[in-house]
This record gives structure tokens, sequence and C-alpha cells, in this order.
């Protein structure tokens, strides 16, 4: 019997890193694993492991070889990163866009990027513009800047490691990178004035073919030369993929994992963006602007909950509602519409297990994902994948506080390799994922309780701009 050819998604999240490999249909997963995605704190500066995760892809990809044809190779990574080149590779390490930068470069950097109403990106802290990230580089790396012939976003940096061919793409460039102008499909004034534009390779669509895997790569690993290589796609717009020839517009998608990021696609409603929110448009791989609001969900569930991944039952959250325990945010300084205010927990002595701690962090990033939901004015049937989705209790909150629309779930953790892998098959050949209709919960007093958090959100953010529903 002849071996199954089969798609191999590399698949890097902020926090875990993922080769995940694909029938030729899309229909199995043949070959999953993983490691966590580890930061080197420097020097000359906090940069991302690069050589770790090569040295694991190519293991990975030679483990997975053994007993599946890979003839498809596609990259999918978080955003806000950007690797630059000079003749011999990477001029400097790519940095970790939680690393800080000195309040002499903010602020000279603040002064030349685009209005948000240009860029529809946000103002953001530590290096979550990557244009901040080059600006940095350029100021403290004069000599080694001069020298670099190429910008990549992430997915093509890899897409370039494997087949050689430089490549950019809309899905990473317009991830609040300070570069793009959505609504224009053109470079910000920040980057035409810097030239930075000009470093960049030529636009490609997500789904092309670059080339083919390099000879010194295939023999290292076992996969045959004729292995595709495409040019990968931001991972959040991958989970977007699967569903936007699937559902009537408009729906809104709630991408989980460290981030929760939220998008409304095809609303008739546009809502009124607010920086100081975090919200801001991303951009899907057709180029369109996409409304979204986002906060780091799964980083601030896992602080709240201390480590415990059991789902609370429903009679742990209304024993915290009933004893007023609330969670105010923020508890994570990176991006979010409340990054700048610590967070704190009130009546903390109602967390008396860990039971009532993943309890409370259930809640909260109900709340939180239903007030971002708010701010994009999410219409329509919403769609909730990752990790939120494997939590019903959560789920089901949600479909509480939003008991006019339906809210589906979707089965499985895999939505972000799955929307990356349907770009190397043929439109006819594309499975449809399935999904569970989300049944409300029946928390006594919620209503009150979110309009009592709400009354608790720093008032220096919600003042002028807060949500309709609040």
């Amino acid at each position: 019997m002849s071996k199954p050819s089969a798609i191999a998604v590399i698949d890097i999240g902020k926090t875990n890193a993922k080769l995940v490999v694909w029938d030729h249909q899309g229909g199995h997963i043949l070959f999953e694993t993983d490691r966590p995605n580890r930061s080197i704190d420097g020097p000359p500066y906090r940069h991302l492991d690069t050589d770790g995760l090569w040295e694991f892809y190519l293991s990975a990809l030679h483990t997975a070889s053994q007993d599946i044809i890979i003839g498809k190779i596609i990259v999918t990574t978080h955003g806000a990163t950007v690797a630059v080149l000079n003749d011999e590779g990477l001029a400097l390490p790519i940095p970790d866009y939680e690393n800080t930068y000195p309040d002499t470069i903010n602020h000279a950097y603040d002064t030349i990027r685009d209005a948000f109403e240009q860029s529809q990106s946000p103002r953001l802290p530590a290096g979550l513009n990557f244009g901040r990230q080059i600006f940095a580089l350029e100021e403290n790396f004069a000599d080694q800047m001069l020298k670099t012939n190429d910008f990549l976003p992430f997915p093509q940096y890899w897409a370039w490691k494997l087949c050689g061919v430089k490549a950019n793409e809309v899905t990473s460039l317009g991830c609040h990178s300070d570069l793009w102008r959505p609504h224009q499909k053109d470079w910000s004034h920040l980057a035409k004035s810097r030239g930075w534009d000009l470093k960049f390779p030529p636009m490609r669509k997500a789904g092309d073919v670059l080339g083919h895997i390099r000879t010194d790569i295939a023999r290292k690993t076992g996969i045959p030369e004729d292995c595709q290589i495409y040019c990968g796609i931001h991972d959040s717009n991958a989970s977007l993929l699967p569903l936007i020839n699937r559902l009537d517009q408009p729906f809104t998608l709630i991408s989980s994992g460290t981030w929760t990021i939220c998008f409304a696609i095809g609303s008739k409603t546009t809502p009124e963006l607010n920086e100081e929110r975090d919200t801001l448009c991303n951009v899907d791989l057709n180029g369109n602007a996409v409304p979204s609001a986002r906060f780091m969900g799964g980083r601030e569930y896992g602080i709240l909950a201390n480590g415990n991944r059991k789902t609370p039952t429903t009679a742990a959250i209304t024993r915290l509602i009933d004893n007023d325990c609330f969670a105010i945010p923020s508890f994570a300084d990176a991006g979010g519409p409340f990054a700048q205010h610590p967070g704190y927990i009130k009546n903390r002595h109602a967390l008396k297990t860990p039971k009532d701690e993943a309890a409370l962090a259930t809640l909260y990033c109900a709340l939180m994902t239903d007030y971002c939901l708010d701010m994009i004015k999410g219409a329509g049937t919403i769609v909730i994948e990752g990790p939120f989705a494997e939590n019903p209790t959560l789920c089901g909150l949600l479909a509480q506080l939003r008991h006019d629309q339906t809210i589906l779930a979707t089965p499985d953790s895999a939505g972000t390799s799955f929307g990356a892998a349907i770009l190397t098959m043929n439109d006819h050949a594309i499975p449809q994922r399935t999904f569970t209709t989300v049944l409300p919960s029946t928390c006594r007093a919620l209503e009150s309780y979110k309009h009592e958090w709400c009354k608790m959100l720093p008032a220096a953010v919600i003042s002028d701009s807060k949500p309709d529903s609040v």
C-alpha cells in the first residue's frame, strides 16, 4: 500500500509551536507534535528562539516523513513579527513582540507613525506594532540595518527558510504593523517615508506556491524534493478562512489562544473603532479590512485560574456571582482594552478552592469577550474556536449574555492549521468542519452581575466611548 500524500502545517503561536500533518483532503490529522515557543531574554534584546524552532521543525518533519509522504508545506504564525535579512541571512535576531523599548525610542516613533484613522493600527505597547521594532533596530543597530536587503513577515521568513524564495503577504502586514492602510490597500506614510516599503519583497497571495523545498532540507527530512512550499498566512486569519465561504454574512469569529481576537465579518454597520481600547482593523487574505478587538484571553485565563484547567460548573459560577466576586481587568499588559490598568480581584475571599479560581477565570473571559464583541458590533452567527470552545461553561455564559445571536463552537482545536491547510487544496476538495450549537447557561443574576462589573471597569477607558450595551 502506498503512503498517503499529505499537507504539513507549521503552526507557530506565541505560546506553542506545532507541526500538524493533514491528509491531502484535510479530513484527518495524520501526525501532530508540539513544543513551547520560547524566547531568549538577550543579548542583544528579548528575541525569538528561531534556531531552536528550526531544529524542532527539521526533526518533526523527519519523524513525520517516515510514514507519510509530505507533498505540501504551509506556514501560519502569530503576528507582530518581522525578520530583517542581509546577504547571509538574519541580520539581527527576530525581536519578540513583548520586548520593551526606552521612552526615547517610543516617543520618537510615536511622533512619526500614521494616525489611527488612516492605518487602523492602534498604538500598542512593547513591540506589538512591528514598525516600532524596525525603528528601534535602525536606532540601535544602524550599521547592521544599513546592510539589510529584505524585511519578511514571520510566516514568509519560514517559507523562505524552506524554499529560498522571499515574499510578502497582506494578512501579516495588516496585523497592526503600522505599515499598511487597509481601507486604501496601500503602504502607510510611515512605510513610504522611511523607505521600508522598498525593503519588502513583492506581495503574494497566502495560497501561492513559492517554490519547492530546498534540496538540503529534503535530504535531512526525507521529504520529496518536489514538495511545494506555500506563501503562508497570519494565524488568526487562517482560523477565519474556513468560515468566509461557508457562513452567511455578517458573522463573527472568536479566535482564542494566547490572544482572544474577535472579528466582525461583513457587518452592515461600521463600528467606531478606538485605538485606546485596542480595537483595530485586521486584513483578511483578500485584503479586506476586518474590524477586530482583542485581549490576551489565554494568558489572563491562566493567571486567574492559577494553572487549573478543569472546566468549572455552572454552580461554581453562580456561587461567585452570589458572593460578588469580580475580576477587574487587566491581568496582562500587552494589549487589550484595559492594558494600562493593573487588574484586581474584588472579594477574593470567595475563592476557596482551585475550582473557584477556574470559575472566576471563565466568568472573566466570558465578560471580556462579550465586551469586545460590543466594541466591534459583532453581528450574526458567532463562531468560537480554539481553547475557549473546549470550555462549555464559558461558551454557555457567552450565549446567555448574547441571547439574540446563535453561537457555534468548533469541536476541535485545530482551526488554525486546518485553515492554513485548505489554502493548499482545490475548492471542491475542501471538507466542512462540524460545529456544535451552544445552549445558553441559566446563571441567575448574570445580567446584573455584568452591569456591576461594567461599572467597575477603568473609567478613563470607557468614559467617552463605552460599548452600546454597557
